[in-house]
């Protein structure tokens, strides 16, 4: 006769799931969050306020010393809404974003995103942009239901490239993603991996980065974003051309920044904490949870190959 065996990882694994699942069980009963969590007389949904369109602006200086300026308003949408903003560049502002999709996002908070799009996929992102040349995105008029504190770590520029380009380079389609932060100990809940998909602290403003991300709440309330970044970011980490240089390399063929905000009076997610509190649940499930095993034999019931007829 064959055995089942509920092996020492999956006992683990079951605990662990129960131990995480069960406080968000209880959480659905519980009563609405007060004092801190929720500022008296403020609504407790974090939204964006439609009646008030964003502001877009994208800028770079040719190689002759032109400058490239295009701008305008976008009403809220996702990236099928994108339109036109200029020459080779299309455009749409949306809610949520890498963050929100990698489950790394503040429960209580909302990300705002500005997206581009090359038009035509053969030709240059930014016309005549020198060695060394820096692009510009400016975001601006960006309002929410409630006052909001934007968190200055919480940028991050997403990048994608096309698969027949990945192809080209021999590039495999998992490829396809990248991504640059402002915090350089940003893991996105550990869904990206720094050095190898992500150029972590590249847009700290630090000396050696690769640009910066500023957010500012301005005097009437809204939220302005101002992004720097050098044409290198660009580059595709794994691109076996190490040139710099504009028109030398693989190019995305979308990127876009974004960034998160709170309420006012909510306090940014303590993740080394979270990490800490984690690996203690872990810990303490390994230690309490016994082997539990079936059949006859001595030490050999432990021993996978002296199970006859294996694991299903």
């Amino acid at each position: 006769m064959r055995h089942r065996a509920w092996t020492q990882a999956s006992l683990v694994c079951l605990a662990l799931c129960a131990a995480l699942i069960a406080p968000a069980v209880r959480a659905q009963d519980a009563p609405p969050p007060t004092g801190h969590d929720i500022t008296p007389d403020l609504p407790a949904l974090l939204l964006v306020n439609p009646e008030i369109t964003p502001h877009v602006e994208m800028s770079w200086e040719t190689a002759s010393g032109e400058r490239v300026v295009f701008a305008g308003e976008r009403p809220y949408g996702a990236d099928a809404d994108r339109t036109t903003l200029g020459e080779n560049v299309s455009c749409y502002v949306g809610v949520g974003g890498s963050r929100l999709l990698k489950g790394a996002g503040h429960p209580r908070g909302a990300i705002i995103r500005v997206g581009f799009y090359k038009l035509a996929g053969a030709k240059a992102f930014f016309r005549d942009l020198p060695a060394g040349g820096v692009v510009e995105v400016r975001l601006s008029n960006i309002a929410f239901n409630q006052p909001v504190k934007p968190q200055p770590n919480s940028p991050v520029q997403h990048l994608k490239y096309s698969t027949e380009d990945l192809e080209s380079c021999g590039l495999p389609g998992s490829a396809r993603d990248q991504f640059t932060t402002v915090d350089p100990e940003e893991t996105l809940n550990d869904r990206i991996r720094p050095g190898e998909d992500t150029r972590a602290g590249g847009l700290s403003g630090e000396p050696g980065s690769l640009g910066s991300v500023e957010l500012t709440r301005e005097d009437d309330g809204t939220i302005s974003m101002v992004a720097r970044f050098s044409y290198p970011t660009l580059r595709h980490m794994s691109d076996p051309w190490q040139s710099d240089l504009p028109g030398t390399f693989l190019e995305p063929i979308h990127f876009h920044i974004e960034f998160e905000v709170l309420p006012e009076g909510v306090e940014p997610l303590d993740l080394e904490a979270m990490r800490a509190r984690t690996e203690a649940l872990r810990s303490r499930i390994e230690s309490e949870t016994p082997v539990v095993t079936t059949g006859v034999g001595g030490s050999d019931q432990n021993d996978p190959s002296k199970n006859e007829g294996g694991e299903d």
